[in-house]
């Protein structure tokens, strides 16, 4: 049985591959996204800047309590944090990956 849902969101694991001196270390979040429908999603230039930031405010809702602090305590949502977030190049591609894999059910690679 399929249910329609008014405002589709989900939860997901991001991938983030880090940079390191020499290298890459892989750090892992739970994300929250809200489904966009085709409508909603026309708007966004997502070759831009602007438009990507702009997607990436509409898509991502919430994390979960893993993703923390660098004391390890959980980071609470709000607005001013997920931008922060989302301006982080690193951040932005494993969250479009995410965001795009989920809806199109497919598993990201290596």
């Amino acid at each position: 049985m399929f249910q329609r849902v008014k405002s589709p969101e989900f939860s997901h694991p991001v991938k983030v591959s880090v940079p390191v001196d020499g290298g890459h270390t892989n750090a892992t979040f739970t994300g929250r996204f809200r489904v966009l429908t085709i409508d909603e999603a026309k708007p966004f230039d997502l070759m831009t800047t602007e438009g990507t930031t702009a997607y990436l405010q509409a898509i991502f809702v919430g994390w979960g309590e893993d993703y923390v602090d660098e004391d390890k305590a959980p980071v609470p949502y709000s607005d001013a944090e997920r931008d922060q977030l989302i301006s982080t190049p690193y951040v932005r591609m494993a969250l479009l990956e995410t965001y795009n894999a989920a809806l199109l059910g497919a598993k990201r690679g290596n």
